[in-house]
C-alpha cells in the first residue's frame, strides 16, 4: 500500500509542539524545586567579589528548614571561596544566585550574628519568581505620591479624590503621622541564634561624619547600615561601568544621586525578559514601591569579626524597584524613576566655602523627610562644621504638581552649631512634607524642594528672665500691662510692655498666662477638611522670633470641620454638640493670644496666674 504523505501543515503542528515540548522542559529544568535538595548536593553560587564581572564561589548543602517565613523554606548552604573563608557572610552579596547540577535554586540571602562558619541561607527560587509575576496597581503608586515613569510612552500623574468617610479619614491620618519624622531610633538587630537577613549596606558618598550618623538614625531600622564608599563618575576609570544586569552581577538602589550618593547594594539573582529578582529578602518591605536602580561596581570585601560587606560604587542608572517583598526585590528595566530635585544653598559663609548642592532623592513618603534632614544636615556640616553659637534662618520652597508652591521660614538659635540635626528636624518644612504625603484627602506630588540656609555664628537671641503683673487682681473687660523682663547676650536686661486684655467673661474666675517663644506654641486646629486645611495650619504657626503671650480663657471652643470657634457660651455648646452624627464637634480649651514680634530668637519662657474680680471695682 503506498505511503500517504503527511500535509504540510499536520507536520508543522507536530514540530511546533515538539519544540514546545522540548522549550517547556529546558525551563523545568532551569530552576530545581526545594523538595529536590538533600545535604550533601554540591554547586556555585556567582557574585561579584572585585569589579563587575561575576565569579564562582562553591557551596555544599547542609539542610532545608521548612517553614522558615511563611510558606517560604529556607536552604542552609556552607560557601566556600578564599575571601568568604576570612568574610564567612557578606552584606551586599544578597541575591546571589546558588546553583545545584547547574540548575538555580535561589539566592544567598541571610546570616546569622557572628556566626565562625561561612555557613549562609538561600531564599528559594519558586518564591522569589512568585513575586516577578505579582501585579502591580497604579492607585498604590499614587497613594504613596510617586509614580514611575514608562521609558516608552511617559505617564503624568494626576491627584485622585478620596472617597473615603470622615472617620476612616482620620484613621488613616493618625496612622500616616509619624511616617514623614526626619528620624527614628534603629531597633537592636542583633538576636543570639537569630537568621538575619544579609543587611543591605549603604554605599554613601559626599556626606560628613555627622550626617552619615542621621542617615545611621533614619533607617537603621530597616536594617540598613551606611557604608563609606565612593561615587561613580567623579575619577577617570580604565573601563566603562556596566550598562545591563546580568545573573550574579551587582545591583544598586539609588535613595539619593548627586552632589551626595545614597546607594544601598545587593546582587542580581536572576534577569527573565526585561524585569528581574534580586536580594532575597526584602529591602525595605515596604511591598509596591518606586525606587531608582542602577547597576554598580564593586571595589573591595571587607571582611570585618562584627558584619563583612562590599565597598561599591554606582553605574549607569537603569530601572525601578516595583516591588519590595519578603523574598526579593523586583526590578523593571522598563520604567524610569520620578526622582524629586533638590537645591540646597548656604549663606553667610566665606567665599571660598562651598555653597550650593543639587541632589535628587527617592520620592517617596518614608524616606523623604529622613533623606532630606540627612542632605541639609551635611550641607551645614560641610560648610559650616563649627560647634558654636548659631542663629539659622532657612526659607524653603515646596513645589507640587498641579498646585501652588507652598514657602515657610524658620529663625532658630543652636549652641551646637549649625548642624544640629535635632534643631533642623523642627523645620516647618518637615511639616509640609508630612501633610503632603500622609495627607488622607488627595494625592499629590512633590516635584520639587529649594531650600536657602543663612548662617550667622552669633549669640543673637532674647531671652525671658521673669514676667510680672501690676497686680495677681484685675477687674473684668480691663486691660493690664504684662511686664515681659528679657536679656539680650552680653546686655544689660530690659523690659517689654505687652498689652493684656482682660475678657469681661472671666468675671469672678483665675486666668492663666503662659509667656513663650512663638514656635513652642501649640495651637489647636480645626479638623482639617481638606489637604489645604492641612497646609494652612502650617502656615499659620508663630515664628520663634516673636513673644507669645497666651491667655487660657474659662469658657471653651469646639473644633468643627474646617473650623474653630472659639470661647463659646454654655449653652452653644451643648446646641452643637448635642448631635448624633460620627463627627461630632470635639471640645478645647479657649485661649487669646498677644504676638510681639522681637527680631531675634527667643528662649525660655514664664507662667503666671491672675484672678478676676466678679465685678470691677468703682
Amino acid at each position: 500500500m503506498p505511503r500517504v504523505p503527511l500535509p504540510f501543515w499536520v507536520l508543522a503542528s507536530f514540530l511546533l509542539t515538539l519544540t514546545s515540548a522540548l522549550a517547556l522542559s529546558q525551563v523545568k529544568q532551569a530552576y530545581m524545586n526545594v523538595s529536590e535538595i538533600r545535604p550533601g548536593m554540591k554547586g556555585y553560587g556567582l557574585s561579584v567579589f572585585r569589579g563587575d564581572t561575576p565569579e564562582r564561589f562553591g557551596v555544599e548543602v547542609v539542610d532545608v528548614l521548612h517553614q522558615f517565613r511563611p510558606d517560604q523554606d529556607l536552604i542552609v548552604v556552607r560557601t566556600h571561596h578564599p575571601i568568604l573563608e576570612q568574610a564567612i557572610s557578606v552584606a551586599g552579596m544578597s541575591g546571589s544566585p546558588v546553583y545545584l547540577d547547574d540548575r538555580l535554586i535561589g539566592a544567598y540571602a541571610y546570616g546569622w550574628s557572628f556566626g565562625k562558619e561561612p555557613i549562609i541561607g538561600v531564599t528559594p527560587i519558586a518564591n522569589m519568581l512568585a513575586e516577578l509575576k505579582r501585579p502591580l496597581d497604579p492607585q498604590i503608586w499614587r497613594a504613596i505620591g510617586t509614580e514611575p515613569f514608562d521609558l516608552k510612552s511617559v505617564r503624568g500623574s494626576r491627584p485622585v479624590k478620596t472617597t473615603l468617610s470622615p472617620r476612616t479619614l482620620r484613621t488613616r491620618a493618625s496612622q500616616l503621622a509619624d511616617l514623614t519624622a526626619p528620624h527614628v531610633d534603629p531597633p537592636e538587630l542583633t538576636r543570639w541564634g537569630q537568621p538575619l537577613p544579609a543587611a543591605t549596606p549603604l554605599q554613601v558618598s559626599g556626606l560628613a561624619p555627622g550626617s552619615t550618623e542621621l542617615l545611621a538614625r533614619a533607617f537603621g531600622s530597616y536594617g540598613l547600615f551606611p557604608v563609606q564608599a565612593g561615587a561613580a563618575g567623579t575619577a577617570p576609570k580604565a573601563s566603562k561601568p556596566p550598562t545591563s544586569f546580568v545573573d550574579g552581577g551587582s545591583i544598586g538602589v539609588q535613595l539619593v544621586r548627586g552632589d551626595i550618593s545614597v546607594m544601598g547594594v545587593g546582587t542580581v539573582t536572576h534577569v527573565v525578559g526585561r524585569r528581574l529578582v534580586a536580594f532575597g529578602h526584602p529591602m525595605l518591605n515596604a511591598g509596591q514601591i518606586a525606587l531608582a536602580t542602577c547597576t554598580a561596581r564593586v571595589v573591595h570585601v571587607l571582611s570585618s569579626v562584627m558584619r563583612s560587606f562590599k565597598l561599591a560604587e554606582a553605574g549607569s542608572p537603569l530601572g525601578v524597584l516595583i516591588q519590595d517583598r519578603q523574598a526579593a526585590i523586583v526590578i523593571d528595566q522598563d520604567l524610569q524613576a520620578d526622582m524629586l530635585p533638590v537645591h540646597l544653598r548656604v549663606h553667610g559663609l566665606a567665599e571660598s566655602v562651598r555653597s550650593e548642592w543639587n541632589l535628587e532623592l527617592a520620592n517617596n513618603r518614608l524616606l523623604t523627610s529622613g533623606l532630606l534632614l540627612t542632605a541639609i544636615g551635611n550641607a551645614l556640616e560641610a560648610s559650616a562644621s563649627d560647634r558654636t553659637d548659631s542663629v539659622l534662618t532657612v526659607k524653603s520652597r515646596v513645589s507640587f504638581a498641579g498646585r501652588p508652591d507652598e514657602r515657610t521660614e524658620d529663625v532658630m538659635f543652636t549652641a551646637l552649631g549649625p548642624a544640629d540635626g535635632q534643631a533642623l528636624g523642627r523645620l516647618h518644612l518637615f511639616g509640609m512634607l508630612g501633610a503632603a504625603f500622609g495627607n488622607p484627602f488627595e494625592d499629590v506630588r512633590v516635584t520639587g524642594i529649594d531650600v536657602d540656609l543663612h548662617v550667622r555664628f552669633e549669640r543673637d537671641l532674647l531671652s525671658v528672665v521673669d514676667a510680672q503683673l501690676p497686680s495677681d487682681v484685675v477687674d473684668p473687660g480691663a486691660t493690664v500691662q504684662l511686664a515681659v523682663t528679657l536679656r539680650h547676650y552680653d546686655q544689660a536686661e530690659h523690659v517689654q510692655l505687652v498689652p493684656i486684655r482682660i475678657p469681661a467673661s472671666a468675671a469672678g474666675e483665675a486666668l492663666e498666662l503662659a509667656i513663650e517663644p512663638g514656635d513652642e506654641v501649640v495651637l489647636d486646629r480645626p479638623k482639617p477638611a481638606s489637604l489645604d486645611d492641612l497646609l494652612q495650619a502650617q502656615r499659620s504657626s508663630y515664628p520663634g522670633t516673636s513673644l507669645v503671650v497666651s491667655t487660657k480663657l474659662p469658657s471653651q471652643g469646639l473644633k468643627l470641620r474646617g473650623k474653630l470657634v472659639n470661647a463659646l457660651p454654655g449653652s452653644a455648646l451643648d446646641m452643637l454638640q448635642s448631635t448624633n452624627e460620627t463627627d461630632r464637634p470635639v471640645l478645647f480649651s479657649s485661649y487669646e493670644r498677644k504676638e510681639v514680634p522681637l527680631g531675634h530668637a527667643v528662649i525660655g519662657s514664664a507662667r503666671l496666674k491672675i484672678n478676676v474680680r466678679a465685678e470691677p471695682l468703682r
